[in-house]
């Protein structure tokens, strides 16, 4: 199957599942299925703070449900939402505590991976550790953009509809974020090795 029929499938799909959780709370049960380690993973890794992560993915759920009735399907992902939701209330928090931290990720959070092979598990958290040390030293906006690509996983249309821009706008900043994550990836450790 191709990616854009998959993509198209998966939309009908979240339309669909949009609608039922309008009617049927085993519907909203299913989103936070989908989502809720998502996000919370989002915030987390965005706020440093393991409770402060719960406490925010319960307002972003409980603010999804409050205005459930209102939402209307706009061709985009359920998540492509709920991101929006969650850098609203991450935007809320830092503004309610008027301090910004130096965030540093729980080292004990891992999303779930189906691939077992102990020598994949070390490499991949080797080359996480680099990444996120670069990451961390890059723009703000840099820093948002990467997120939402690569860890929210949202597609350039979703991405747009978050920040308000173009998605054609939305694919050259990942491309511009990447070149520079690329860039200082490799000043940084392909010449030291």
């Amino acid at each position: 199957m191709s990616d854009t029929a998959s993509h198209t499938e998966g939309v009908q799909s979240e339309e669909a599942l949009l609608l039922r959780a309008k009617t049927d709370p085993q519907g909203v049960a299913v989103i936070y299925d989908l989502y809720a380690d998502k996000i919370y993973g989002f915030l987390l890794k965005r706020c440093g703070h393991k409770e402060t992560a719960e406490d925010l993915v319960s307002k972003v759920f409980m603010k999804f449900i409050e205005n459930l009735p209102g939402i209307e399907w706009q061709d985009v992902s359920i998540g492509a939402y709920l991101y929006r939701a969650a850098t609203n209330a991450l935007t809320d928090h830092w503004r309610s505590a008027k301090v910004r931290l130096d965030v540093e990720v729980d080292e004990n959070w891992d999303p779930a991976s189906t691939i077992d092979q102990p020598a994949w598990h070390a490499e991949l958290s080797l080359e996480r550790d680099k990444l996120a040390e670069i990451i961390k030293s890059m723009s703000p906006r840099d820093q948002q953009i990467l997120d939402l690509k690569f860890f929210a996983g949202l597609e350039p249309e979703e991405i747009a509809k978050l920040i308000d821009i173009t998605p054609n706008h939305a694919s050259v900043l990942v491309y511009r974020a990447l070149g520079r994550l690329r860039t200082k990836y490799h000043a940084t450790y392909v010449r030291q090795s």
